[in-house]
């Protein structure tokens, strides 16, 4: 039986960005050569869904699209797969994928608290399509909500990266205890903007003092009605 073909460069460098003594972020430039062709698979090949949130008594839509899925589905999401799991040493949980349609969808600044363990996790992320801003910003005594007026790579401290085209970030140690992410809207700058999608994969050693507080997945209801859940999906 052939080999399947290889879609991932094992020897593309790896650099660290130290985000502090205990949190940092690996960049893997292009991690997979064949991007674009990979792109047009998945954003043709996948349901993607629509998902929305339960915000203040009712639904809003997330201004993305998602899907999810086996990594054994695809070869590209394999070999991935198998590439982290050798790197880290750790059995990383996937796929989950994004889907930014054009420069109107975003993803504000947040931290992956869904995990519960964040004072050591590994999230890796495979970026397929559009460059464009992702930013680190570390969180503050302040609110999220606070935090989160000053725009996505207007503060000074922020570190702001722009994978893409295939390259591969992941982030490690301590950043989604004492950092926050996201991936700003780019409407208004003055160039079209293409699809991008990002391929997600997790990891938490499950020690240490679980986060317990409500997560972006957990719905914000108020009235008296029965309870609702936090998210729901819909064909998009």
């Amino acid at each position: 039986m052939p080999l399947p073909d290889l879609l991932i460069d094992r020897s593309a460098p790896c650099r660290r960005i130290d985000l502090d003594a205990t949190s940092w972020v690996d960049v893997v430039e292009g991690f997979v050569p064949s991007a674009a062709d990979r792109l047009a698979e998945l954003v043709d090949g996948i349901d993607w869904v629509q998902g929305e949130v339960l915000r203040y008594d009712r639904y809003v839509a997330e201004q993305r699209l998602g899907a999810g899925w086996s990594p054994d589905r695809y070869p590209l999401t394999r070999q991935v797969d198998l590439h982290l799991r050798a790197a880290y040493h750790v059995p990383f949980e996937g796929v989950t994928a994004i889907l930014y349609r054009d420069g109107g969808d975003f993803l504000g600044l947040h931290s992956d608290r869904e995990m519960k363990w964040l004072d050591d996790t590994r999230i890796a992320i495979v970026v397929l399509g559009e460059r464009r801003r992702f930013v680190l910003r570390r969180r503050g005594p302040w609110l999220e909500s606070v935090a989160a007026k000053v725009p996505q790579g207007g503060d000074p401290a922020d570190v702001v990266l722009t994978p893409g085209e295939g390259d591969m970030i992941v982030m490690g140690g301590r950043c989604q205890r004492d950092w926050m992410h996201g991936i700003p809207a780019e409407n208004g700058l003055g160039r079209v903007v293409g699809p991008r999608v990002s391929l997600t994969w997790r990891w938490t050693n499950r020690r240490g003092e679980p986060d317990t507080r409500p997560s972006y997945f957990d719905g914000r209801q108020f009235s008296d009605a029965a309870r609702r859940p936090g998210t729901r999906s819909r064909r998009s």
